[in-house]
């Protein structure tokens, strides 16, 4: 019988006041949160639910200042995201 490396299982506190919402992302998306997730138990970390990773990125992208005006379409929301981005940078 061939030995197994047994890794310790990631429980962390689940916060009891969270709201579910059906979220559709694209392949290229769902092949990047697993590649991050994999990139987190190779270094020594634990490999997060996507649920986890994608709640830390909304909760980081709520500090920044996008400017919605006018916003009609996806493509034009990631432009003003990624200006508000650079915004964030230059301040810190």
């Amino acid at each position: 019988m061939e030995k197994r490396t047994v890794y310790k299982r990631f429980r962390g506190n689940v916060r009891k006041d969270l709201i579910r919402i059906p979220v559709t992302i694209t392949p290229e998306i769902d092949d990047w949160l697993e590649n991050l997730r994999s990139t987190m138990r190779r270094s020594g970390g634990y490999r997060l639910p996507k649920s986890y990773i994608l709640r830390a990125i909304l909760d980081a992208m709520m500090d920044l200042k996008i400017d919605v005006m006018g916003i009609k379409e996806e493509k034009d929301l990631r432009v003003r995201v990624s200006e508000a981005v650079a915004a964030y940078k230059k301040r810190n």
